[in-house]
């Protein structure tokens, strides 16, 4: 017997306005939020991208998973990933983190990242958040870089002397 399953992958899902941390206007009608978004301190941001993340699913579960349900030790993560001045050392989990944020390997990666662009898009502005993906890109590409390690020359066996 086969069982055939079928994902679906989406865009991001709206962030409600609650995170943005701002409210509407008198004038704008209800059901609007202002295109200006409140400054946020990188605390602020990594809170937002967090519980964006605890909204969805699956990210929620791959999360829970990879942190060994330390949730806080993710939040600190997030902290140290889209703080762009202190971002060299990153744990394990926040490569982790990293590697769905941007890889795009198997079903997570290819929801997360779409989830994740979608959700910093909706908090900040638009090059705040062109800025903060190119930030977590580099992260990225220089855990790639350092996981490949040097390239050590070896040389032949028969070609040392004893």
């Amino acid at each position: 017997m086969t069982v055939t399953a079928r994902l679906e992958i989406r865009d991001a899902r709206p962030v409600p306005a609650a995170f943005l941390g701002v409210r509407p206007s008198a004038a704008a009608p209800n059901n609007r939020i202002p295109t200006t978004r409140a400054r946020l301190s990188t605390a602020d941001l990594a809170f937002r991208v967090f519980a964006a993340f605890r909204a969805h699913p699956h990210i929620n579960n791959v999360l829970t998973h990879i942190s060994q349900s330390n949730w806080p030790q993710v939040e600190e993560a997030l902290n140290v990933i889209l703080d762009p001045s202190g971002s060299e050392n990153l744990s394990s989990l926040a490569r982790n983190i990293v590697d769905l944020m941007c890889a795009e390997r198997g079903i997570t990666g290819k929801i997360l990242k779409p989830y994740f662009h979608g959700a910093l898009k909706r908090l900040v502005e638009p090059d705040v958040a062109e800025r903060l993906i190119r930030h977590v890109e580099t992260l990225f590409a220089e855990a790639e870089r350092t996981a490949r390690g040097p390239i050590a020359s070896i040389e032949p066996i028969e070609g040392r002397m004893s």
